[in-house]
């Protein structure tokens, strides 16, 4: 089962590479990915559980969100991520799914710290996978409502037409289902999994994931993916080529630097062992 995984990244970096319109097909491809390797890693009753505990906070958040602006601010979906539950569109639990997974197991490998079962290890990794994850949004966000218009922001906001109220929104709902997640796999028993959840380019291959979406924010100002013109220029002030030229940007270091800690631990862990 495991040999899926890789041509399944293949596909996500060939998705990736694709101008704008793959963005979905990239994420059903990390889902894929996340029912994959999670049998092997973390275990199926786990990826079960992770998938389960991810999409119903995610998504009542989402909800809440959608029709209070408590949680991320005053914004709603448009038609273009498809149709609506409550006024949120699946896709997005499934890109939550896809890149939650991905941040988890960057934790994991920046802190060393496999399926940690001590609470202050448990908070560390929660921690860290939450900052990881919001990173991919402040690379995305702007992109994805500003430029793109697949969500609307009422009333825009001073990060390129995002409310800053938004990151906190995310963190706070990405640390708490992680954290809910890391409580279920404390309490129960060692989960079943192959000797091969245990190899370094299988251990490698969600941070790989995590890379592959952020290669896709840098390039398109490189290659000019992105549209032709603002779909809210009423939030931003600037050109659609400066607003893709700083999102490019902003991933190197926001995804970037995690993406690189993270698979340079696992290097140095692999050369110790003379693996």
């Amino acid at each position: 089962m495991l040999a899926a995984s890789v041509p399944l990244l293949a596909i996500s970096a060939l998705f990736d590479l694709i101008p704008a319109g793959a963005g979905a097909l990239v994420m059903l491809a990390g889902f894929a990915l996340v029912l994959v390797h999670g049998s092997v890693t973390i275990g199926r009753r786990n990826t079960i559980a992770f998938i389960v505990i991810t999409v119903v906070i995610s998504f009542a958040a989402e909800a809440i969100g959608v029709a209070t602006g408590i949680i991320f601010g005053d914004y709603h979906y448009t038609d273009d991520l498809g149709f609506k539950i409550l006024g949120v569109p699946p896709l997005v639990q499934i890109a939550y799914v896809a890149m939650a997974y991905a941040s988890l197991m960057t934790a994991r490998l920046i802190l060393d710290a496999e399926s940690p079962r001590d609470t202050l290890p448990l908070l560390a990794v929660t921690l860290v996978g939450a900052l990881v994850m919001v990173g991919w949004d402040v690379a995305m966000d702007p992109l994805q409502s500003t430029a793109s218009g697949d969500w609307v922001w009422e009333n825009g906001g001073p990060y390129l037409g995002v409310p800053l109220h938004n990151y906190l929104g995310w963190f706070v709902t990405v640390f708490v289902f992680l954290l809910a997640y890391g409580l279920w796999e404390r309490r129960g028993a060692e989960p079943e999994t192959s000797a091969l959840g245990g190899e370094s380019w299988v251990r490698a291959e969600p941070t790989v994931y995590y890379a592959i979406i952020a290669l896709g924010v840098v390039l398109t100002p490189v290659l000019g993916w992105g549209p032709d013109e603002l779909a809210r220029p009423g939030n931003y002030p600037g050109t659609v080529e400066d607003l893709e030229a700083s999102m490019a940007l902003v991933a190197i270091f926001t995804m970037g630097v995690p993406t690189a800690v993270a698979l340079l631990r696992l290097a140095l862990a692999r050369s110790s062992s003379g693996a």
